[in-house]
């Protein structure tokens, strides 16, 4: 059961990355979709695939995250499609590990999404959708030991 001052996030993982997105930002998750690729796309953007029928850029979060190029890198497993006020966008990842409650003061010490990609990435990512800019700022990567003591607690709501 949920405590007062704690959100539900969707848990999922980019390559080495735990990332924790909050779930009022999530519209679901689904198995990879035909993608269509971009002609001058910032790198970590996969390309263009159809969801519900709805146009929507698939982003890789590895590659957003500073890991392996699109091109290096196996395809993501999942996409997760988020709320945007531009329509509709899917992140690509390798898996979704489930919803958890996360306390809003433990989330104090976790570093936020946003703090990884600001190799220069930061702009692009705001040149493309602000509503993303805005779904990432809210995320946050979830560190090992951090992500050790969530498996073991009895706070996981469900798997996805």
């Amino acid at each position: 059961m949920p405590r007062q001052g704690s959100r539900c996030f969707l848990v999922v993982r980019a390559q080495e990355w735990m990332c924790a997105l909050p779930l009022e930002e999530v519209e679901e998750t689904m198995r990879p979709l035909p993608v269509a690729p971009v002609a001058e796309a910032p790198f970590f953007v996969r390309g263009v695939c159809m969801v519900r029928g709805t146009p929507s850029p698939i982003v890789s979060l590895a590659a957003l995250l500073g890991g392996a190029l699109p091109t290096q890198a196996s395809p993501g497993q999942r996409f997760i499609a988020l709320r945007v006020p531009e329509g509709r966008l899917a992140l690509e990842v390798d898996e979704v590990r489930g919803l958890r409650w996360l306390e809003e003061d433990t989330l104090e010490s976790v570093p936020p999404l946003l703090r990884s990609t600001a190799n220069g990435q930061l702009q692009h990512v705001g040149s493309l959708d602000g509503g993303l800019l805005a779904v990432l700022g809210s995320a946050h990567l979830l560190p090992e030991d951090l992500w050790r003591r969530l498996e073991t607690s009895s706070s996981k709501v469900g798997g996805a």
